[in-house]
């Protein structure tokens, strides 16, 4: 089956989003993506460019299924490509979003395909996790999203400095989940889906 047909089919069974609204701005998001990843390495290459619907759009929406992100502040830890955060920021017009990564270059690209998409409450961070000023970052986010990053135990406690008293951590994750040890009483939410295998959410609460 052709895979954007895969990913527009799980879309359609949530039943949660306008797909004549929000279908035609992933449509774009592909362009501009396989346009800009030619230039700049953003996501693997070896990835087919049919498989960018399943192993990138659909696997970074897969919190959909649970949350409802409307009106969050949201951070997209290790954003690469723009993943998760903009597959959630088209679903989420309202939330806000930040794609941090560390690198400029990364940042910069991913910048210019959210001003070519025209998405509001989007823009990019380029720093180091650990080298966020955290008398401006502290308790500023109602959920972080941390998907194809592993987790150093460096991070945890900067990442849950970052999260608000009632907010979350999602970690996307198939079966390796040794790097959450940090995070007691992490819980996990069953995402796996044909075209993607064994894939779960693994959820963190302030």
């Amino acid at each position: 089956m052709n895979q954007r047909v895969q990913f527009v089919d799980f879309m359609a069974d949530m039943g949660k989003f306008d797909l004549k609204s929000v279908l035609p701005l992933f449509d774009r998001y592909h362009e501009l993506l396989v346009e800009t990843n030619a230039r700049i390495n953003l996501v693997s290459r070896a990835t087919s460019l049919d498989d960018y619907w399943t192993k990138h759009y659909l696997d970074s929406i897969t919190p959909a299924r649970f949350f409802d992100f409307h009106n969050e502040r949201i951070l997209d830890f290790g954003t690469g490509g723009g993943l998760p955060g903009i597959p959630l920021r088209i679903l989420y017009p309202t939330c806000r979003m930040e794609l941090l990564d560390s690198r400029k270059k990364k940042c910069d690209a991913v910048g210019e395909i959210i001003e070519n998409l025209g998405l509001t409450n989007a823009r990019t961070i380029s720093s180091r996790l650990e080298e966020l000023d955290m008398r401006r970052f502290s308790g500023r986010y109602d959920t972080i999203v941390c998907r194809s990053v592993k987790i150093e135990p460096r991070f945890a406690s900067t990442l849950k400095k970052l999260v608000k008293r009632g907010g979350r951590l999602l970690f996307y994750k198939a079966k390796e989940i040794d790097d959450l040890k940090p995070f007691a009483g992490i819980e996990f939410l069953d995402v796996s889906h044909p075209a993607l295998g064994d894939r779960r959410i693994g959820v963190w609460k302030r």
